[in-house]
C-alpha cells in the first residue's frame, strides 16, 4: 500500500525533475511496505533500501543543483534550495542511525518524515523553482522571476501540506484489508481537505487580526508592507509608510482605567480605517500604534493622506470613564521608499522618526524626516 500517494499535482512540468521525483516515491514506498508489513522489520531489507534511497537522493539533488545553475536562478533561490537539500540529508542521515532492532519505532519516525518532507519539497520549493524557470524561459530576468514568486508565497499552505501527509501516512498504517475502502477514503479525504482548508481560513483570520480593534495586527502588517515592498521594487512605484500615535492615551489608561483607554482605541482606530482610501493598509501594531501602508503613493499624496486623517481625528471626544474626556488627537510620522532606505525595517524607523519630529512640534501633527523641513505639516491644538 502506497506510503506516498503520487498525483497530477506533484507534476513541475520540468521532465527530468519530475522522473527523478517519480523514482524517489518509488523507494519511499518500498521503504513503507517494509516498515508496514504488520511483522518485524527485517533491518537488512531496510538498510538496503535506505542506502538506495540515499544514493538516488544526492544523484537527485545534484542534478537540480545542476539545473539551477545552468538555467541560471536567481542565488538568492540557489542558496536557499541547497541549504533545504543539506538539511534533509543530515536529518535522514540522523533518523536512520536511530533504527535498531530495540527501536524499531523510529522507522515509522523516519517514514513519516520522508513523505512529509518530499511532500512539501516538491509542492513548495520545487513548484516554486519550476514556476521561476518558465518565467525566466518565457524572458524574465532571474531576479524578477525570484521576486514575482516571493510575492505570491503563502503561509497557509505549510500546514495544509502537513496534514494532507500526515492523512497519507495514516492511511499506510491501516490493514491491507481496508483497500476494498478506497473509495469511500477519497471521499473522507475530499470532506477532511475541505475542512482543513475552512478552519486555516480561520485561524489565518485569527492569527492575523487585533482582537480589541479588529484591523489587522503587527504580524500582518509586516507580513504585508513586505509583500508591497517587493511589488514597489518589481514595478518602480512609489511606496507610503505611515507610524500614527494616540496623543494623550496614557494619560488616558492612568487616570480612568484600560476599559477607557481600550474604547478611545476601538474608536480611533474605526476612525482611521473609515479616513484612509480603498487601497490603503491600516493596522493596529500594538499600544496607542498604528501602521498605514499606502501603496503606489508618493510622499506629497502620503503626506495629504495624513493631514485628511489627522484633521478627522481631531475632531474626535471620546468620553473616558466617568468624567474624562479623549480630545482626539495624533502624531503622524510619514515615509516614503526611496534607493536609499534598503528594508521595510528602515521605512518603518524613518516613519517613527517623523512621529518624533511631530511629538517635537506639539503633538496633533504630521511630520517627516524624508525631505526638509519645509514639507513639515503641524497643527497644534
Amino acid at each position: 500500500m502506497e506510503s506516498f500517494h503520487w498525483d497530477q499535482s506533484f507534476v513541475t512540468g520540468l521532465p527530468e525533475v519530475d522522473k527523478q521525483h517519480h523514482r524517489l516515491v518509488e523507494l519511499i514506498n518500498r521503504f513503507g511496505d517494509l516498515v508496514t508489513a504488520g511483522k518485524s522489520l527485517n533491518l537488512e531489507d531496510l538498510e538496503t533500501v535506505l542506502e538506495e534511497l540515499k544514493n538516488y537522493t544526492v544523484y537527485h539533488f545534484r542534478e537540480e543543483e545542476s539545473l539551477m545553475n545552468r538555467i541560471g536562478v536567481d542565488t538568492r533561490h540557489v542558496s536557499r534550495h541547497l541549504d533545504i537539500h543539506c538539511h534533509f540529508l543530515q536529518e535522514i542521515t540522523r533518523l536512520r542511525s536511530g533504527i535498531t532492532p530495540e527501536n524499531q519505532e523510529s522507522a515509522a519516525s523516519l517514514l513519516d518524515y520522508l513523505s512529509k518532507w518530499l511532500a512539501y519539497h516538491i509542492l513548495g520549493t520545487d513548484q516554486n523553482l519550476a514556476r521561476q524557470i518558465a518565467a525566466i524561459e518565457a524572458g524574465k530576468t532571474p531576479a524578477d522571476a525570484y521576486l514575482a514568486q516571493e510575492s505570491k508565497n503563502s503561509e497557509a499552505t505549510e500546514p495544509l501540506l502537513n496534514a494532507l501527509t500526515g492523512l497519507f501516512r495514516r492511511v499506510s498504517e491501516r490493514n491491507r484489508e481496508l483497500i476494498e475502502l478506497n473509495t469511500t477514503l477519497e471521499k473522507r479525504v475530499a470532506e477532511r481537505t475541505e475542512a482543513l482548508l475552512k478552519a486555516n481560513e480561520q485561524l489565518e483570520f485569527i492569527a492575523m487580526t487585533d482582537q480589541l480593534t479588529g484591523l489587522p495586527n503587527r504580524r500582518h502588517a509586516l507580513k504585508s508592507l513586505n509583500h508591497y515592498w517587493i511589488e514597489s521594487l518589481r514595478e518602480n512605484t512609489p511606496l507610503v509608510c505611515m507610524m500614527i500615535d494616540a496623543d494623550g492615551f496614557k494619560e488616558i489608561n492612568d487616570k480612568h482605567g484600560h476599559d477607557a483607554g481600550d474604547e478611545v482605541l476601538r474608536q480611533l482606530a474605526g476612525c482611521l480605517k473609515n479616513a484612509v482610501r480603498t487601497d490603503d493598509m491600516i493596522c493596529r501594531l500594538g499600544g496607542d500604534e498604528f501602521l498605514l501602508i499606502c501603496p503606489n503613493t508618493p510622499l506629497a499624496g502620503g503626506m495629504q493622506l495624513a493631514e485628511k486623517m489627522r484633521s478627522e481625528v481631531a475632531a474626535m471626544r471620546v468620553p473616558a470613564g466617568n468624567s474624562g474626556i479623549w480630545r482626539g488627537s495624533i502624531s503622524v510620522g510619514v515615509s516614503v521608499r526611496s534607493e536609499t532606505i534598503q528594508s521595510t525595517d528602515e521605512l518603518i524607523k524613518i516613519a517613527d522618526s517623523g512621529v518624533y519630529l511631530a511629538k517635537q512640534r506639539g503633538r496633533n501633527c504630521v511630520a517627516t524626516v524624508c525631505t526638509t523641513a519645509d514639507t513639515t505639516q503641524s497643527h497644534t491644538g
